[in-house]
């Protein structure tokens, strides 16, 4: 597809998702059946269109070209998904990871990479809308779309009018593959239910987040903001720690043990350890959490989202800074304004070429690994070490090697490291084995003396084996098997073997067998018949819970069973008229008018040959009849 294919893009309205916009572009342009509309957009007829967090944005962009709204795939990403709502509690990695799935991938693991998943609020939440924006929305617009603010997790009110959100599920079978459009799915409710001031907050505190867009809060300079944020508070102990059961008491009561949130059972957590995910925000900082958790110590420490982000620019100031108290809180508007001069002058400085990385790092207060790390990342060169082994210098050892002296007087006579050595003997397979020095000459007979010790006493126990032998001297073994390996492969060859007695099994009754073995398959074969929906009978299918393996080896001992599998084993036409009759079945039970369409929608098969539609008319046709006839005993 090309965008000159595309009559009419629609302009993107305030807050609208991708999604959204891409559902109205297919509508305005009459793009078919929701399959075509995949493959036209996404260049994939399996994709199964997210909500939240779209997938193969690359081929978006390629396939619509200039007619995309979006300036920039980072524009889209920052607009049109809710990437920016969980981009300030994932580190780096995992936000570069999940930025890269929306963009290349298939959206596999996604969700559960960026913490969707965690303390089981649910992955997929169904889409709402609000019946008074949907109304806005059409006196301005012209137009019904699905705003991004409606569609953050946890969120069941309008900010703007206080209602409650109307929602569609989008599980059912004809709605995964659809690019939905709010007309067709939202009601009004009715009637109007009473606003929940907490949720409504929740909800303001949620939209509040996604339009700050905040950056990737590294996730030790975040548990360090909670902290001073809790201590500040009072929650700390007398040794300056977080008191987390007076801190949940406090959030529990405050929340009115969020009465009325539709997670309140996965917030609670136990009776014995409510709000057991409270201190893996302290303590573990680096694990994939839900926002909403982070949004809840939020608002119970700081108030609002901008507190916080200003908290955690105060909390970037050097350790000797006192810690946040309220009255640094009401000043964090300035220390803000500092901070961001200061990233300035650190970007500055990283960008500054003509200043070396260990420079850097001594001027903005950070580790050298640190600076090249983020030069790196922002693809700005950087010089690298020099190397002390070059070319002359490996030759120089190789030969060195090649003298059969040790490793040790190698590294010392060519000037390198002992792990540099090593490492140049490994990398060269075929340079001869440096010979041992005199400390490893010295241990030779002692070490072969203690694994012969080790042999023998296996041997008198009657576990005469290597492997039981290791168990006692490891050590030996190890030193053997490097130093002195022919000499060892020579001595475990001649270590007497273990003699373990066999029990021969008598002769298989095979009559007796096959009559066993076909009374087991016709037990087997009843319970097939009775699965819902049909499935097939094949050979391996009936000879999968007898045993295979043995029976596929003794056919020719098991002439009975052949039989019986011989006439059992379904063909494709016979599978498919059992399909068909089952179909049949459920559309009587139904009470619905039988059709050779939905016969073949029921019936699931992939082909559907003349003689299945010849047999289903049949079938037809004699249920009709009897039907028809008139009931026993009357005229």
């Amino acid at each position: 597809m090309s965008n000159a294919d595309i009559a009419y893009a629609p302009e993107l309205l305030p807050d609208e998702l991708l999604y959204s916009w891409l559902a109205r572009l297919a509508a305005l342009n009459a793009m078919g059946a929701p399959r075509e509309v995949l493959w036209r957009i996404f260049g994939c007829r399996t994709l199964v269109p997210s909500v939240d967090l779209p997938t193969q944005l690359i081929a978006v962009q390629q396939r619509l070209g200039s007619k995309l709204v979006f300036p920039t795939l980072n524009a889209l990403i920052e607009e049109g998904t809710l990437l920016p709502y969980h981009r300030p509690f994932l580190t780096s990695a995992r936000h570069s990871r999940a930025r890269d799935t929306m963009l290349y991938g298939d959206g596999k693991g996604l969700k559960t990479l960026i913490g969707r998943v965690a303390n089981r609020f649910g992955a997929h939440p169904p889409l709402r809308s609000c019946p008074d924006c949907l109304d806005d929305s059409m006196t301005r617009h012209g137009a019904y779309y699905w705003q991004r603010k409606h569609q953050l997790p946890g969120v069941n009110y309008c900010v703007i009018h206080g209602t409650l959100l109307q929602h569609v599920p989008l599980q059912s079978r004809t709605h995964r593959q659809r690019l939905l459009l709010p007309t067709t799915v939202i009601a009004r409710a009715s009637p109007p239910v009473k606003t929940d001031a907490w949720q409504l907050r929740f909800a303001q505190l949620s939209q509040e987040l996604v339009e700050a867009a905040l950056p990737v809060i590294a996730p030790l300079s975040r548990a360090t903001t909670y902290r001073s944020g809790a201590l500040a508070r009072g929650y700390g102990t007398r040794h300056n720690k977080v008191d987390f059961s007076a801190l949940a008491d406090a959030m529990r009561r405050q929340f009115d043990d969020f009465e009325g949130f539709e997670h309140q059972a996965r917030l609670l957590a136990s009776p014995v350890h409510p709000l057991g995910w409270l201190r893996p925000l302290f303590t573990k900082p680096e694990r994939s959490l839900h926002p909403i958790c982070h949004l809840l110590l939020i608002e119970f420490l700081f108030g609002s989202v901008a507190a916080f982000e200003m908290a955690c620019a105060a909390c970037d100031h050097p350790p000797h800074d006192p810690p946040l108290n309220a009255q640094s809180l009401a000043q964090a508007a300035k220390i803000h304004v500092t901070s961001s001069a200061l990233a300035i002058d650190h970007e500055a400085a990283l960008r500054d070429l003509s200043l070396s990385c260990r420079q850097v790092a001594k001027r903005i207060g950070k580790s050298v690994t640190t600076v090249v790390a983020w030069r790196r990342a922002q693809n700005i060169p950087i010089r690298e070490r020099r190397k002390s082994l070059n070319p002359k210098v490996i030759d120089r050892v190789v030969k060195a090697l090649g003298s059969q002296s040790s490793l040790a007087a190698v590294a010392a006579r060519t000037g390198v490291s002992l792990s540099s050595a090593y490492r140049i003997l490994a990398q060269y397979p075929s340079t001869p084995r440096p010979r041992q020095d005199a400390t490893s000459i010295a241990q030779l007979p002692l070490r072969r003396a203690r694994w012969m010790a080790a042999l023998q006493a296996c041997q008198k126990e009657g576990t005469g084996r290597v492997t039981n032998a290791r168990t006692h001297a490891s050590a030996d073994y190890a030193w053997l098997y490097r130093y002195d390996r022919a000499w060892l492969t020579s001595a475990n060859q001649n270590a007497a073997p273990v003699q373990h007695s066999i029990k021969k099994s008598g002769r298989v009754d095979w009559v007796k067998r096959d009559t066993e073995l076909c009374q087991q398959l016709q037990q087997q074969i009843e319970l097939l018949l009775d699965e819902a929906p049909p499935q097939r009978l094949t050979k391996t299918r009936l000879m999968s819970p007898l045993g295979e393996t043995m029976v596929r080896r003794n056919l020719g001992r098991l002439p009975k069973l052949c039989a019986l599998l011989d006439k059992a084993a379904e063909s494709v036409l016979t599978f498919g008229m059992r399909r068909v009759d089952h179909a049949i079945a459920l559309l009587v039970a139904d009470g619905t008018h039988l059709r050779i369409w939905r016969i073949q929608r029921l019936a699931g098969l992939l082909r559907w040959p003349n003689a299945l539609t010849t047999y289903a008319n049949q079938r037809i046709e004699l249920l009709n009849a009897q039907n028809s006839l008139p009931p026993h005993g009357l005229p």
